[in-house]
């Protein structure tokens, strides 16, 4: 029996064991750039749906902003959303005292408060309380002043309430100087925007 000659077979099977190395080593190689293109190819898919989730939310509040600029505007000019309007406040009682045709008033405003979390529901809704003390003739002026206040008011108001009360103690009589004292205490309510946003 013969040998086959390992001499001259040394050199083929050297290359054939060299190949099959180069072979699983391409293999892989191309398994784990296969597994890393997967891998890439899924970060991408879930990069494009939050993209496109994120261009639907920005379509839905651009509509919804579209829907509800009008209303929103309407709420800045009427003083509801922004900073402070106290001139305007003052104003708005002052006039509503003259159209009532009453005796002057004075008042006296309050540092703005955050009001409760109730009733803004989380919004920077902030509350400025004012007290109005002002001398009537009768009952029924107290009445006509709060018509016109509500009338004239920039914002919202609300009328907290009212006391009436008779500093000079004297007995009724029939008189055209007025006789009793009405004190008001009053919130004016503002939203502020977010770069004056309460804390």
């Amino acid at each position: 029996m013969t040998h086959p000659p390992f001499a001259v077979l040394k050199l083929p099977l050297l290359l054939l064991l060299a190949a099959l190395l180069l072979a699983a080593g391409g293999l892989l190689w191309g398994q784990r750039e296969a597994k890393e293109a997967a891998t890439a190819l899924q970060r991408q898919q879930t990069a494009l749906n939050q993209a496109r989730q994120q261009l639907d939310r920005s379509s839905q509040q651009q509509q919804l902003i579209a829907t509800h600029l009008g209303d929103y505007q309407a709420l800045v000019s009427r003083g509801f959303i922004g900073p402070e309007d106290r001139l305007a406040w003052i104003e708005a009682v002052q006039l509503a005292n003259r159209d009532a045709r009453l005796y002057g008033l004075n008042y006296r405003l309050m540092p703005r408060t955050a009001s409760p979390s109730a009733l803004a529901q989380d919004l920077p809704l902030g509350q400025t309380r004012m007290t109005l003390t002002f001398p009537l003739l009768v009952e029924t002026d107290l009445t006509r002043f709060l018509g016109a206040l509500k009338a004239r008011a920039p914002g919202v108001l609300r009328i907290q309430g009212c006391r009436l009360s008779r500093p000079d103690h004297a007995p009724f009589e029939a008189s055209s100087q007025p006789h009793l004292q009405a004190e008001c205490d009053l919130l004016w309510f503002t939203v502020a925007t977010e770069s004056r946003a309460l804390k």
